[in-house]
C-alpha cells in the first residue's frame, strides 16, 4: 500500500537514524550522570527533609525522563524495522497510508491520525 517514493523512504530512514543517534546519546549522558560520584555524594549530604525531598524529586524526574527516552528509542527502532520490512507509512491500525504531513511531523508514527486518536481515547497518553 505504498504511497511513499523511494526518496521519501530514504529521507525518513536517514532522519530516524539521526534521531536514534541523538536519543542514544541522551540516554548515555543521563546514565553517565547517574553514576557521577559528585552527584551521588551531593545526594548523601542534604541537611534537611525538604532538601532530601527535592533530591528525590529530581531523581524521580531523571528516571521518568529516561523512561520517555527509552520509549522514543523503541518507537524509532520499530519505525526502522517497518522500513526494512516494507511496511513503513502504512497504519498499524487500519492498514491505510499514513498521511505524509503526519510522517514529516512524527517520522516514527505507527498509525494514521484517526487510529491514533481512537487509541488515545481508549488509553490517554502520559503527558511529557
Amino acid at each position: 500500500m505504498h504511497h511513499l517514493t523511494d526518496d521519501d523512504i530514504k529521507q525518513f530512514d536517514a532522519q530516524l537514524r539521526g534521531q536514534r543517534d541523538a536519543v542514544q546519546a541522551a540516554i548515555a549522558q543521563r546514565l553517565h550522570q547517574a553514576g557521577d560520584p559528585d552527584q551521588l555524594a551531593l545526594a548523601n549530604h542534604f541537611a534537611d527533609v525538604r532538601e532530601q525531598a527535592e533530591a528525590d524529586l529530581l531523581g524521580d524526574t531523571d528516571i521518568g525522563q529516561l523512561q520517555l527516552e527509552l520509549a522514543d528509542l523503541k518507537a524509532i527502532d520499530d519505525a526502522l524495522a517497518r522500513i526494512a520490512g516494507g511496511a513503513y507509512g502504512d497504519c498499524a491500525g487500519c492498514g491505510a497510508p499514513i498521511a505524509l504531513p503526519r510522517l514529516r511531523a512524527q517520522p516514527a508514527a505507527p498509525r494514521c491520525l484517526t487510529c491514533q486518536e481512537a487509541l488515545e481515547k481508549q488509553h490517554p497518553p502520559v503527558s511529557r
